[in-house]
């Protein structure tokens, strides 16, 4: 799917809205927002953890950003690597895309820096369908560490227990996230239950571009990326304007 097809898409999705017809009310998404303006701040959100961390979605996403004052500086539009998996898969397999994959991805060929994104399924009370939360690996590695302590002392007297389709009480923690165990009422959980190992459709959601689209950005690009190992822009690419996202429908 191009980045045509992701915005005709989304324009799509932004009409049904307006006729009452999306799953969301306006302004919320399939991605739970983080950060002190978002869902998942200070206070922090109570949602049904879907999928234990090995069952988590792991991908790559190219960016590189540098804290200048009291803003980032882009050197590119953050984009998904190509050589990411397209859902979940083994961690065996996972290995192979560790590293950055020259003859799949261009990014990778042009040396743009590199990093690992999860996501993670929940079920949200409120809207009572599945939403996900798209963070970082540093965010991540906290939420294992947290995860495990919130159900390892639980197994040691109930073996089979498991915090997947349980209340878990997301929130901003020293500049990470943390998560522990949340209160939800039990008819809230068996509502969970109906959305446990589903198809998240991940690959949709982390909005894999064609490589025409990715040229685009990586020629655009200010820093960061050797453009001499670039294909020359498409004619179309060329006399277009650029094609970055500006609301905040998507991760990125």
């Amino acid at each position: 799917m191009s980045i045509r097809d992701i915005l005709k898409k989304r324009e799509e999705e932004r009409d049904k809205a307006t006729n009452g017809e999306s799953e969301f009310p306006e302004g919320v998404t399939r991605y739970v927002r983080v950060g002190s303006r978002g869902e998942i701040n200070k206070e922090g959100r109570t949602l049904v953890i879907l999928a234990k961390p090995d069952d988590w979605y792991v991908y790559f996403v190219h960016e590189n950003k540098e804290y200048i004052g009291k803003a980032y500086d882009h050197k590119f539009q953050k984009h998904t690597c190509l050589h990411s998996p397209k859902n979940t898969v083994s961690t065996d397999e996972l290995q192979k895309y560790f590293s950055g994959g020259k003859d799949e991805c261009i990014s990778c060929k042009a040396g743009a820096k590199r990093k690992m994104f999860f996501m993670i399924p929940v079920y949200d009370p409120e809207y009572k369908t599945y939403r996900v939360i798209d963070i970082a690996e540093f965010h991540a590695n906290s939420l294992i560490d947290d995860y495990d302590k919130a159900e390892k002392p639980v197994k040691k007297i109930q073996e089979d227990y498991t915090l997947v389709g349980q209340a878990v009480h997301f929130k901003q923690a020293d500049k990470t996230y943390s998560l522990e165990s949340g209160d939800l009422p039990n008819d809230v959980l068996e509502e969970a239950k109906a959305f446990i190992g589903i198809d998240y459709k991940y690959e949709e959601l982390a909005n894999f571009r064609d490589e025409e689209d990715i040229v685009k950005i990586l020629h655009d690009a200010k820093d960061g990326v050797k453009k001499s190992v670039l294909p020359p822009l498409a004619e179309s690419s060329a006399n277009e304007k650029s094609n970055e996202i500006s609301d905040d429908d998507l991760p990125f």
